[in-house]
């Protein structure tokens, strides 16, 4: 084989190597987004917790039913009336927040035009304030309407500091400076005490998939 033949040969293997190793890498990253998927939230898998009795009532429980108010002045249980039916997907605002949370309403818009029908019936979004002390039932409607978010099924709510602290150490999410929040998207099924967590970089078509497969499961 002359000179120029086993240089090929040599870069050939290299490449196909290389090749692997882009599908390798490929494949882990796929691997972390499944399980970023599906595992469960930390401080969600502690509703799980070494207590006895059904799943619901483990859940209620955990999460507790302090009242929570909805951006028309109507007051919910945070467990009873927000999270035990159906698929509840939450995110966090402020009425403040220059741009990531008007981002991220724009974008959960997409999702709630993908999924159709079934939101407000199969699948609910429930966007919660971070900053208490300076949101308002009204600023977080005038938020949600500044956004086409006001709707059926799509509920912004806020409470005492304490009790927002308290609601949001639950869900892991609690941060002292709104501006430092999360954005991560938290999907559940509480009763079932089966949570996802969900990239807020993903398509709307995929979150809406997810929401879907989570709502159909039996």
């Amino acid at each position: 084989m002359g000179r120029h033949a086993r240089a090929g040969a040599i870069t050939g293997r290299r490449r196909c190597a290389g090749d692997r190793c882009r599908r390798a890498r490929c494949a882990m990253k796929r691997r972390r987004l499944c399980l970023a998927l599906v595992l469960a939230w930390p401080a969600l898998a502690a509703a799980r917790g070494t207590s006895t009795g059904a799943p619901e009532t483990r859940a209620r429980d955990y999460f507790g039913d302090d009242t929570l108010v909805d951006q028309n002045g109507v007051g919910h249980r945070f467990y009873t009336d927000l999270l035990s039916e159906g698929v509840v997907l939450v995110n966090l605002v402020f009425t403040n927040c220059p741009n990531a949370c008007p981002m991220q309403t724009q974008m959960l818009q997409q999702v709630r035009r993908q999924l159709g029908e079934r939101f407000g019936k199969d699948v609910r979004f429930l966007s919660l304030s971070i900053d208490p002390k300076r949101d308002t039932p009204q600023s977080m409607k005038a938020f949600a309407a500044k956004y086409g978010a006001d709707v059926d099924g799509w509920r912004f709510v806020v409470a005492a500091p304490e009790t927002m602290q308290q609601v949001l150490g639950k869900l892991g999410q609690w941060s002292g400076e709104p501006e430092s929040h999360s954005t991560l998207l938290i999907a559940g099924r509480a009763g079932r005490q089966h949570w996802l967590k969900l990239r807020p970089d993903a398509p709307a078509e995929r979150i809406a998939l997810d929401l879907l497969r989570l709502a159909d499961e039996a």
